[in-house]
């Protein structure tokens, strides 16, 4: 071991437009604010970079970079001057150049948020060298003190890094830096980057849109396993169940690549996990934190441990287990109503639901990797990861059916001559789990590299409990309504003579009778066996350094529904509605509305033995009609090359996937009740080219642009050959049919993006990108015009003709360091994206926008860092886009109301050790509307109210 000869050199300056104006803006935002001069940059300088060097028995120069913290750095561009070779650190913080001739070489190192570097190196004929690098801070200018990159900046500068050196266009964030936001789960975490923007449930991330596409466009994977979907109904993956500790980094990728699965038309989300080989000393973290949520002072907690070590003298085995468990209690508000279009031309309302949710929800998640690394050329891991989801909630509802309208009764006001109302407590359980084991590694021989891996997945989602009780009003009295203010209606019980005899559904108890005692039990299965296999050969052509890699991949994919109900609707010997109830009131939205008492909690308990009797029978067709198997393979090759001059590269090529599925449903006849097992199967291949282009201006600009193709394929819901019949006698009834000849999506996709990256830590970047879509899918409704169901109205899975999704996004983030003293501890985050959608429906019918296409989503965030404290404050927001369709009547098409959250966190480092946070959730109160056409006609409103949390953080 020697040391090795180092030399400076500093980056070049890049320009930024008008500092004043910024400091000027970011001191009117916090203008009051007091700051103590130690507050900012700490002035203890950091040791220089070191550097060691070790001889290796190939002609290669190969090494490993990592920052002060003895973290190994992914993303860090090494240039090997003089030549066209350039590569990036790989998660291990590595790189390697091979094949070189005998020689002395220089190596430039450019990690942002740290000094650029120049190493010499050397190789012989006899071998080359391996070398050992740890950065050192970014010097401000000549004699003023380093600046250090610590807490949320070191976070940003490993995902700026990996951002800025990929091949592709894509979005980074890392664990560390998602640990400033008050993030739960992956979907709450995504919503950060520009072009993502989640869908809630109650309150809570739970599904990712990609960029205003479909949720189906995107699949998810962790460390490259795409992930199967715990849902039966659809392929997208509920982010919910997956942890937010689980995380290294995201990565959000816009334009995939030919050695990436296809199924991902809008991106790929990659969930990274950490190895032990990730960072050079032992990784001993963890944390606690207690908190409680606003609406219905429901008491939260979270906890988490991170354990992981090199085993054996030769640091070349690492094994690291992490394990994290939370709870949250919470009650959320929530009011229904469905619309219908009457022969006048007016709306009216059909149903109202007043909806009180008590919900519990807890999430477990660990990982375990092993890696083990013999020698330089060779690593292989194998790796585990479990996801646990449990949604336990207790649902008041009062359902309200409306009838026999007075004639001048519209959209906003109106009588109900018959309003029936049907009082029903619910106790739901549901549970997904995602588990995926992987085994992969790598070999570099002399001329080529063979990766390999073999992974299986499991997904499923399970409900032990679905359990009803309703009871029913008996007097059915006329209602009066007023929807002036359509979030807020108010209602009125009328006499004979239509005069107010009360404005709540208080009821007398004596009023109400038994209805029905109902069970569900069921779920979904899915699993997925993986293979690939890859080879890259390097080369040289002309001037230029080029990769070539071809490979393969085999995925079988199995997926099962089920779901079977019980009811009792005879109730005999059913308790009086009196001794049903609890001394509990439900009065939703602060009081606004009084709904009379709420209903015993552990019914099943007290009523099993009284209802579970012979009349206790099964619901045939419900217990039938949504039961599936389906199968799907899929067999794919590849062959891309990536060509590399000195400031432009070029990746092309092209991926063949052929697909074969095959499904397993019921024709059902709801007028016999009789059920016939039905089989189908299709197969289709498809061809998905793709080329990349990046080039790197002198002064810094990096522009990108792509060319790339995917498809999301038809869910398998709709693909299997289920077929129910209703209403058969009468000539004029109606089929629900599944479509086994549904064609996948397919896209075109073109990008264009341009990326700045500021020193010391900082990005300004603005892109466009056009989506060319064949044979969307909808859920059409028509009528079947010959044949033995001629005249039915038939409901099925339908192609359209083509589509267009476009939009262009905008970001910018920097730390502020060059502001004067305390004030160098700012940090803004703002980013902006437009989408715009457009589909033919099927039958020529017309076109819509696609579901999920929200024209604005944007981040607003400011930050605040210094040496031990850390804060943000972060704004999010998405405008409104289609959730549902009504192809019969699209006037009734449902959309989800746009919508902002503030949320804060801070948090102070006490020690070397331990680090204290806080968290504070949607601080506005914001609530999540939908409506069916006009924002008038409310379909949902919910409130959920904000969340406080405080921990504590310990790292050794």
């Amino acid at each position: 071991m020697r040391s090795h000869t180092l030399s400076k050199t500093r980056p070049t300056p890049k320009p930024f437009a008008n500092k004043t104006l910024i400091a000027l803006t970011v001191s009117a935002v916090l203008a009051g604010a007091t700051f103590s001069a130690t507050a900012g940059q700490s002035s203890q300088p950091l040791s220089l970079i070191s550097a060691s060097a070790q001889t290796i028995n190939s002609q290669a120069i190969r090494g490993e970079i990592a920052d002060p913290r003895g973290q190994f750095v992914s993303g860090a561009i090494v240039r090997l001057v003089g030549t066209n070779r350039e590569t990036t650190t790989d998660r291990q913080g590595r790189f390697r150049f091979d094949g070189l001739e005998a020689g002395d070489y220089q190596l430039t190192i450019d990690y942002l948020g740290y000094e650029n570097q120049q190493i010499d190196a050397q190789v012989s004929a006899q071998g080359g060298q391996f070398i050992t690098i740890s950065l050192e801070a970014l010097q401000a200018e000549e004699g003023m003190e380093r600046i250090q990159v610590f807490g949320g900046r070191g976070a940003q500068a490993r995902a700026l890094n990996a951002q800025r050196a990929a091949d592709n266009i894509t979005s980074v964030v890392s664990s560390d830096y998602l640990g400033r936001f008050p993030d739960n789960n992956v979907a709450e975490s995504m919503q950060r980057l520009p072009g993502a923007a989640i869908q809630r449930d109650q309150g809570e991330g739970k599904y990712v849109n990609v960029r205003g596409a479909p949720l189906e466009f995107s699949n998810v994977s962790i460390d490259g396993v795409v992930l199967p979907s715990p849902d039966g109904g659809t392929r997208a993956i509920d982010l919910d169940t997956i942890p937010a500790d689980v995380i290294s980094a995201l990565e959000l990728t816009k334009a995939i690549t030919p050695d990436m699965d296809a199924d991902a038309i809008a991106g790929n989300i990659n969930i990274v996990t950490q190895g032990a080989l990730d960072s050079r000393g032992r990784i001993l973290r963890g944390h606690v934190a207690l908190g409680e949520n606003e609406k219905g002072s429901g008491n939260a907690y979270r906890g988490g441990l991170t354990l992981g070590d090199r085993i054996g003298g030769r640091d070349d085995l690492g094994v690291l287990f992490s394990v994290n468990h939370s709870e949250t209690n919470r009650v959320t508000d929530n009011i229904e109503h469905t619309w219908v279009l009457q022969d006048n031309g007016a709306y009216i309302p059909e149903t109202t639901e007043f909806k009180d949710y008590e919900v519990k929800r807890i999430r477990t998640g660990a990982t375990g990797r092993v890696d083990f690394r013999p020698s330089d050329n060779t690593h292989v891991y194998l790796s585990h990861t479990y996801s646990r989801f449990e949604d336990n909630e207790y649902r008041d509802t009062i359902e309200i059916s409306w009838d026999r309208f007075t004639p001048e009764s519209n959209s906003v006001t109106g009588v109900s001559g018959r309003t029936t109302f049907d009082n029903e407590i619910r106790h739901r359980t549901f549970i997904n789990r995602i588990n995926s084991t992987v085994l992969g590694g790598r070999h570099h021989f002399d001329n080529a590299t063979l990766e390999f891996s073999a992974a299986y997945s499991t997904a499923s989602q399970d409900y032990p409990d679905r359990d009803y009780l309703v009871y029913r009003e008996t007097s059915r009295p006329a209602m009066a309504y007023d929807f002036t203010n359509p979030d807020l209606p108010s209602f009125a019980i009328l006499d004979g003579d239509n005069n107010v005899v009360q404005e709540n559904f208080d009821f007398p108890l004596d009023s109400y009778a038994f209805r029905r005692y109902e069970r569900r039990f069921g779920g979904s299965d899915e699993t997925e066996q993986a293979y690939a296999l890859d080879l890259s050969i390097p080369s040289q052509w002309g001037n230029a350094y080029v990769t070539h890699k071809v490979g393969a991949k085999l995925r079988l994919k199995n997926k099962e529904s089920d779901e079977d109900r019980i009811r009792n609707g005879e109730g005999v010997g059913a308790p009086d509605y009196a001794d049903v109830v609890i001394d509990k009131r439900s009065a939703p939205f602060d009081g606004f509305y009084n709904n009379g008492l709420k209903m015993q909690r552990n019914f099943i308990d007290l009523y099993a033995p009284i209802f579970e009797n012979e009349d206790y029978l099964v619901r045939t067709a419900a217990s039938i009609t949504g039961d599936y198997t389906a199968e799907e393979d899929t067999y794919a090759a590849y062959a891309m090359s990536k060509v590399e001059w000195d400031q432009t590269t070029l990746l092309y090529g092209v991926r063949v996937e052929h697909t074969r599925t095959s499904g397993q449903a019921s024709e059902f006849d709801d007028d016999t009740e009789t059920a016939t097992p039905v089989s189908a199967s299709n197969d289709y291949t498809k061809v998905f080219p793709s080329a990349h282009l990046r080039h790197e201006l002198d002064n810094g600009v990096i522009l990108r642009a792509a060319y790339s193709t995917g498809l999301s394929r038809p869910n398998f819901a709709d693909l299997v050959p289920y077929f129910i019949i209703e209403d058969r006698v009468s000539g004029r009834g109606s089929l629900d049919i599944g479509n086994t000849e549904l064609n996948p999506t397919y896209a075109h996709n073109f990008d264009l993006m341009a990326e700045y990256y500021i020193e010391p830590l900082g990005l300004i970047s603005a892109g466009v990108f056009y989506k060319d879509l064949s044979d969307p899918i909808f859920k059409a409704r028509s009528t079947v015009a010959d044949g033995p169901f001629e005249g039915f109205t038939m409901v099925r899975p339908e192609n359209g003709t083509s589509g267009e999704l476009y939009g262009f996004e905008v970001n910018w983030q920097q730390s502020l360091t060059f502001l004067p003293g305390a004030w160098s501890g700012l940090g803004f985050l703002v980013n902006y994206t437009y989408t715009d959608s457009s589909a033919e429906l099927p039958f020529g019918i017309g076109s819509t926008q696609l579901a999920g296409t929200s024209k604005h989503t944007y981040n607003l965030g400011l930050q605040y860092d210094t040496e031990r404290f850390s804060s943000q404050l972060a704004y999010n927001y998405r405008s409104e886009y289609v959730d549902a369709f009504d192809t019969a009547d699209p006037s009734l098409n449902v959309f989800w109301d746009g919508r902002g959250t503030l949320d804060f966190s801070a948090s102070f480092r006490v020690s070397d050790n331990f680090t204290v946070f806080a968290e504070a959730t949607n601080l506005t109160d914001s609530k999540a509307v939908r409506y069916q056409g006009e924002r008038s006609r409310v379909y949902e409103h919910e409130q959920f109210g904000r969340a406080y949390m405080i921990g504590v953080r310990a790292n050794f």
